[in-house]
C-alpha cells in the first residue's frame, strides 16, 4: 500500500515509537532481559534489543523504530503498520524510554592521546604480554592510549567501523565498557580459517594466552578469539538466547566455528559461567573448559610462567 494515505502528522508520530518501547509498553511479555541493557525477542530468540535499536542477527536485518520492527519482523504493510500503531497510541499513550526522532548519532572512541608508551609498558612490563602481540593489535586499530586518562582501550569493530570499546585504567582497578558500545562486536582475532574459537572474560586474558602458545613455539595466528568483557553471572540459562551476547553474536556471525575452548577465571563466577554456556552448547559445538588449574585467570597464569623462566636464566 502507498504511504501516501498517510497523514504527514501520523507518521511522524508513529516513528517517535522505538520498537523497544513498543514491547514494552504493548507486548512486554515478548521481552526477556539478558543483561543489565540487553532483551531478546519470546518468539525469535536471535532478535535482540539494546540502547533503544534492534537487530536480528539471524536475518541480518535490525532498526530503531516500532514501524520498522512490525513491517520487517512482524509482516505488516506499511499502512497497517502505521494505522495499527496510530490506534495503540490513541487508546494508551506509551511511557516512552527512547525517543529517536532522528538519526542516532554515531558511536565514538574515546580520544587517542599522543602516542601509546604507557599502555604498551604496563602490557609487556606489568602484565608480560609479548610486545609483538601488542604492537600487531596496536597497528590494526584495536588497542591505543585515551588522551584523558591514558586508559588502556581495546576497540571491537562491526566491519570497519568501531562498535565497541573497553577501557582500562593502567593505574588503578578501573575497567568499564565506554559509552554507547555495543557487546555484540566485542574485542576479539578472527582467522577465517579457523573452526576453534577460544573464549575469554577479558582482553588481557585474550593476549596472555596468545602469549602464552607463542612461548610454546605455536601457532597463536591459526584459532579465534572472543573477550566477553566481564563473565556472566545469570542464575537461570535455560536457552541459546541466555549465552553472553558477545558470544552468541559471534557465533552466529562465524558459522564455521566447531569447538569452543572456554578460558573464564578460575573462581565462582567464572566456573558457573562456563558450565552453565557450556551445557546450553555442547549439543551444537565441542566445548572444552580449559580455565587456568591454578591461577585466578590466564594472565595470573603468564606472569607466574614469566617469573619461573627469570628464575631459570
Amino acid at each position: 500500500m502507498s504511504k501516501r494515505f498517510i497523514r504527514k502528522e501520523v507518521l511522524e508520530k508513529v516513528r517517535t515509537l522505538s520498537a523497544f518501547d513498543y514491547l514494552k509498553n504493548y507486548a512486554p511479555d515478548l521481552l526477556v532481559k539478558n543483561g543489565r541493557t540487553d532483551y531478546y525477542h519470546g518468539n525469535h530468540d536471535s532478535l535482540h534489543f539494546s540502547n533503544g535499536k534492534w537487530y536480528w542477527w539471524s536475518q541480518g536485518k535490525g532498526g530503531t523504530s516500532a514501524l520498522d520492527y512490525l513491517i520487517i519482523v512482524e509482516g505488516y504493510e506499511f499502512k497497517d503498520a502505521c494505522n495499527y500503531l496510530s490506534d495503540l497510541m490513541n487508546v494508551s499513550a506509551p511511557v516512552t524510554t527512547f525517543y529517536h526522532p532522528k538519526p542516532a548519532k554515531p558511536f565514538e572512541l574515546p580520544v587517542k592521546d599522543k602516542n601509546n608508551d604507557l599502555v604498551i609498558r604496563y602490557l609487556c612490563e606489568v602484565r608480560k604480554i609479548d610486545k609483538d602481540i601488542v604492537d600487531d593489535f596496536i597497528s590494526k586499530g584495536m588497542i591505543y592510549q585515551s588522551a584523558n586518562f591514558k586508559n588502556a582501550v581495546f576497540v571491537g569493530y562491526d566491519k570497519d567501523k568501531p562498535a565497541y570499546a573497553f577501557k582500562r585504567s593502567i593505574f588503578k582497578n578501573f575497567k568499564l565498557d565506554h559509552a554507547g558500545s555495543n557487546k555484540a562486536f566485542s574485542f576479539n582475532y578472527t582467522n577465517p580459517k579457523s573452526d576453534v574459537l577460544h573464549v575469554f572474560e577479558a582482553a588481557i586474558d585474550l593476549l596472555s594466552y596468545m602469549t602464552l602458545l607463542k612461548m610454546d613455539e605455536k601457532d597463536y595466528t591459526k584459532f579465534d578469539y572472543l573477550s566477553l568483557a566481564g563473565a556472566s553471572d545469570k542464575i537461570a540459562i535455560k536457552s541459546e538466547a541466555d549465552i553472553p551476547i558477545a558470544l552468541k553474536a559471534y557465533l552466529e556471525k562465524n558459522p564455521n566455528i566447531k569447538t569452543i575452548v572456554f578460558h573464564l577465571d578460575n573462581d565462582e563466577v567464572g566456573i558457573g559461567a562456563t558450565s552453565k554456556i557450556i551445557s546450553i552448547l555442547n549439543s551444537k559445538y565441542q566445548c572444552i573448559d580449559e580455565r587456568p588449574p591454578i591461577y585466578k585467570d590466564v594472565n595470573e597464569e603468564l606472569i607466574h610462567k614469566n617469573s619461573l623462566l627469570s628464575t631459570v636464566f
